[in-house]
């Protein structure tokens, strides 16, 4: 059993101090007047108050009780109070209206603190007494404790989107990688996602736009859309990559939910300003609305030149063949397929299949995504984390920044193709074998280690033919994003006679999803043995 990693009693504070050191080597040029006040301060505080301002700040906040703060590592915690309140870093008994009160205390503490107003009520909510308090006016009375507000939280949260780039990270990284549970490649820092303190501004402009469209909460109707849409700037020129990516991707979603509105034409517009899928697809779909098939044919037929994707390109020929008024003829059993009787002994019908076919003496794997992504992830490890500009700006990436964009494939499409060329059956699981070995743990959003086995890796290259599986990672490799799903959820093995099966299992009422239907047509026209199994229950 593996012994227990226990972490220094100041291991938040190591943390944090990294990460500012990080930020100010890479961005002090970029930083504003408070957010460099706020490190100057900081770094003039004694230890203690450093760890209480670092353990405040990674709470929720924004308000807390000094009654209810216990941090035994911190010698006196109304020493530290005092210091940060004198370095400015901490406001003491800031004033609060009757709400942000009531957040900070229990119904019975209300109940004791307000005793006229509010005990005749004493049965109500809490929430019907704290709206009473706020009918009366009554000003907040003398507490039996002391409230603390950390500053600089603005500059903070600035700080920490330079150091990720992202609000969806945050210093949990920092401890995961302490405690041995995730561990990432050492590539070189050279590029910077921000250039300017405009970047970054225009950074957080879209993350903050971002939130606002992607909450699930909040349903925005169509003025609310176009006034969103206004608040864009009209294709800014990033110089990093990833801040067009964010950009386009930010873009998609606003007339997205614009043509779903029945808003075409400023959809139209708004697809206009991005690059990435789907923006032609839904592009070529409005025109079509509009009746001009002669623009949605030019569309398909850009599309079908330069595709940006896999999914792109089915639907280019596709939807071509529809506005020419052509019909495809689709065969009543596209797929090999099979029925299979099994009786339900409650598991997972994966696994009652795979259970079912051991029984007929096949090894079987349920790989799902894991198997075909894995092994490229560990054939294609140098080329993922090479060395290029833009790639890698902070050191908790599981691969580089654009990898599940078509700008990963335009910029590596020749090592790409080299690779794939020097794929052979005397080198393949050889290297296969080794990286895993070396790299065994390390993060690579295309590995799932506990699901890739030298056992695995060893049946797959020894019975899978080599053009097969260079087919194989041909296509995942030119649109990562989409074709690293849609795999069969088992792989059956016959060593004794040479032989392997992909199966894609489906229980009753299930059906073929649209990336499965491409990977398995992918694997009729490439002479990849594949079925599709439909289980009843007997």
């Amino acid at each position: 059993m593996q012994t227990p990693v226990v972490l220094p009693e100041d291991y938040y504070l190591t943390n944090f101090q990294q990460l500012l050191s990080f930020v100010e080597r890479q961005y002090a040029d970029l930083l504003s007047c408070g957010e460099t006040d706020f490190l100057c301060r900081f770094r003039m505080l004694t230890e203690d108050a450093q760890k209480l301002y670092v353990r405040l700040v990674g709470r929720k906040g924004p308000m807390f009780r000094s009654d209810k703060l216990s941090y035994p590592e911190i010698v006196s915690i109304e020493l530290a109070i005092n210091e940060l309140a004198c370095a400015g870093l901490m406001q003491v008994n800031p004033l609060l209206d009757m709400v942000a009160l009531s957040d900070l205390m229990t119904k019975s503490e209300l109940l004791c603190c307000f005793p006229d107003q509010l005990g005749p009520y004493r049965s109500e909510r809490k929430q019907a007494l704290v709206n009473r308090l706020v009918d009366s006016g009554n000003p907040c009375p003398d507490l039996p404790f002391t409230i603390l507000q950390p500053l600089y939280r603005e500059e903070l949260r600035t700080l920490l989107f330079l150091f990720f780039g992202n609000h969806s990270q945050d210093l949990t990284e920092f401890v995961l990688q302490d405690l041995g549970l995730n561990h990432f490649e050492s590539y070189p820092l050279k590029s910077r996602l921000f250039n300017s303190r405009e970047e970054l501004e225009q950074g957080l402009g879209l993350s903050q736009l971002w939130q606002e469209v992607a909450c699930e909460n909040n349903k925005l109707d169509l003025d609310e859309l176009q006034a969103l849409a206004a608040k864009l700037p009209p294709s800014p020129d990033f110089r990093h990559p990833t801040l067009k990516r964010r950009y386009a991707r930010l873009v998609n979603a606003i007339a997205r939910d614009l043509e779903r509105q029945g808003a075409w034409r400023d959809a139209m517009v708004s697809f206009q300003q991005s690059y990435l899928p789907p923006s032609r697809e839904r592009r070529t779909r409005i025109l079509a609305k509009l009746n001009d098939t002669a623009g949605a044919l030019a569309l398909c037929e850009e599309i079908q030149a330069s595709p940006a994707s896999s999914l792109e390109l089915a639907f280019a020929h596709r939807f071509a063949k529809t506005l020419r008024g052509e019909r495809c003829r689709r065969q009543t059993a596209p797929f090999n397929e099979r029925t299979l009787e099994l009786n339900d002994n409650g598991q997972r019908v994966e696994f009652q299949v795979q259970a079912h076919f051991k029984h007929q003496g096949w090894q079987v794997f349920y790989v799902e995504n894991a198997l075909i992504n894995g092994l490229a992830g560990l054939w294609f490890w140098d080329i993922i984390f090479a060395d290029r500009e833009g790639a890698f700006f902070h050191p908790f990436q599981s691969g580089p920044a654009d990898l599940m964009t078509p700008d990963f494939y335009r910029s590596c499409k020749d090592s790409i193709h080299q690779r794939l060329a020097e794929m052979s059956e005397s080198n393949l699981l050889d290297t296969l074998l080794a990286t895993c070995s070396r790299k065994q743990g390390i993060s690579n959003r295309l590995v799932i280690w506990p699901a890739l086995s030298p056992e695995l890796i060893t049946l797959a290259v020894s019975l899978i033919p080599l053009e097969q599986l260079r087919a194989m990672f041909q296509r995942l490799m030119f649109d990562i994003a989409h074709n690293r799903t849609g795999f069969p959820d088992l792989i059956l093995f016959d060593p004794e006679n040479n032989r392997y099966q992909w199966l894609e299992v489906k229980g009753p009422g299930d059906r073929l999803q649209e990336n499965q239907k491409l990977w398995l047509a992918f694997f009729q026209e490439n002479g990849i043995p594949a079925e599709v199994v439909y289980v009843g229950w007997a």
